[in-house]
């Protein structure tokens, strides 16, 4: 079995259609991410500052931790956006590199960082739906426990 692959020219140029979609979609991806980390900073502040016009130390107190856990969830956000276009943003550079320079190394980095975007996606989704399980076993549990309590 050969460990050689070859790319025909109509597979090279798949790749370098993919490289461009992924090279403007990385760009917009860093532009966002830096809006959702200003929005993380300056929300915080405003929920902060929504929670000290109540008056009382408890909304204080909460509009405070409100504002933090929101600024914490809002930047852990980013920072996964950010690497999600960072492995975009190498994909397509590697790969532009590869193919103007016949290059096989750059085309395997190239292929590596794809492979490490789909497995960032993979397991945001796992997350993801682990928490949708998870809230939807709290709303059962919920439920029927208001439902004994009638």
């Amino acid at each position: 079995m050969s460990s050689e692959l070859k790319l025909t020219s109509i597979g090279i140029s798949y790749l370098n259609q993919a490289r461009k979609w992924t090279y403007f979609l990385s760009i917009l991806g860093f532009i966002f991410t830096a809006l959702i980390a200003i929005f993380a900073l300056f929300f915080g502040s405003v929920l902060a500052s929504i929670g000290q016009l109540g008056g009382g130390d408890m909304e204080q107190a909460m509009g405070v931790m409100g504002s933090g856990f929101i600024t914490v969830l809002y930047l852990i956000i980013a920072l996964l956006y950010f690497f999600l276009s960072l492995y975009l943003y190498r994909f397509s550079v590697r790969t532009k590199a590869a193919i103007h320079g016949q290059d096989s190394a750059q085309l395997e980095d190239g292929l590596k960082s794809i492979k490490n975007y789909w497995k960032l996606t993979g397991i945001i989704v796992l997350v993801t739906l682990a928490f949708y399980v998870l809230a939807l076993l709290i709303a059962l549990i919920g439920g029927v426990a208001v439902f004994a309590g009638m």
